[in-house]
């Protein structure tokens, strides 16, 4: 089924981040309170100074009214984070396995909840420092890109939302040129091919 124009535009990181707010996140409640009835179930009660899973958006309510706090997420530490960037630094490593919404989650706690989470500022970094490698590796993936299929596993969504306008214009492209190519002579293939991949090749360079 072929994408609408909506989807093959992508999302706005807001869109992202109110998805990645139904993703659980524990807390520490600071007062006494009891259960909360919500459309997806049951949360609570909360007694302090027990932790407690609720969703992102209501932790992160309960913490602008100052009734609890939250912990950071294991995969949002400095040391965690600092050996995701070097393992993806080496050659021909994969994408390490991250949160599907790794960046909004962030992104939102450190709004959020900065004190709350320890070494925020060299976080803040270190996320800036994985996203760029992670950014680069993605872009030798789409040089890869062919007719038939593009594999690159452990993307985040917000990471496939950036690349899927590039992607869906640059796949159509390639697969018409396939077509063109399949009823013209060996000679006019290779030109198209060639000429496509240049192309293709000049549009990575600016993004």
């Amino acid at each position: 089924m072929a994408l609408t124009s909506r989807q093959q535009e992508g999302f706005t990181m807001p869109e992202l981040e109110y998805l990645a707010q139904c993703e659980d996140v524990t807390i520490v409640p600071l007062y006494r309170m009891e259960r909360l009835e919500l459309m997806r179930g049951t949360v609570g009660p909360f007694r302090p100074p027990q932790k407690a899973k609720v969703p992102l958006w209501l932790a992160v309510m309960l913490k602008q009214s100052n009734r609890c706090r939250i912990v950071a997420p294991k995969w949002l530490s400095f040391s965690h984070l600092r050996s995701l960037c070097k393992e993806e630094e080496q050659p021909e490593s994969m994408f390490t396995k991250l949160p599907p919404h790794y960046l909004e989650i962030a992104h939102i706690l450190l709004s959020t909840a900065e004190d709350d989470i320890v070494e925020s500022q060299d976080i803040r970094r270190l996320l800036q420092d994985l996203r760029e490698v992670r950014q680069s590796k993605t872009r030798e993936g789409l040089r890869m890109l062919n007719p038939l299929q593009l594999q690159m596993d452990n993307l985040s969504v917000a990471e496939i939302n950036e690349i899927r306008p590039l992607f869906a214009h640059a796949f159509n492209t390639l697969r018409q040129i396939d077509k063109l190519a399949a009823v013209s002579g060996g000679g006019t293939q290779s030109q198209l091919a060639q000429q496509s991949y240049t192309e293709f090749d000049d549009t990575l360079d600016l993004i």
